[in-house]
């Protein structure tokens, strides 16, 4: 599976950038996925809700 680059954009005008993004899906509230840090090499599973999120967008990470 290719990962994704995603960025989020919240209502409250924070801009969150997310790379190695995997298993993007809708939730009843939302939308959650799981990233791994760059700077810490963690992967977690995170969610965001629709209330606070303006927008977001997507794209496929370049191979190296």
């Amino acid at each position: 599976m290719k990962e994704k680059e995603l960025i989020v954009y919240t209502v409250s005008g924070n801009t969150y950038h997310f790379k190695h993004v995997k298993n993007l899906m809708p939730t009843t509230t939302g939308f959650s996925f799981s990233y791994t840090g760059v700077a810490t090499g963690v992967t977690r599973q995170t969610n965001f809700d629709y209330k606070s999120t303006a927008g977001y967008s997507v794209a496929d990470m370049e191979e190296k």
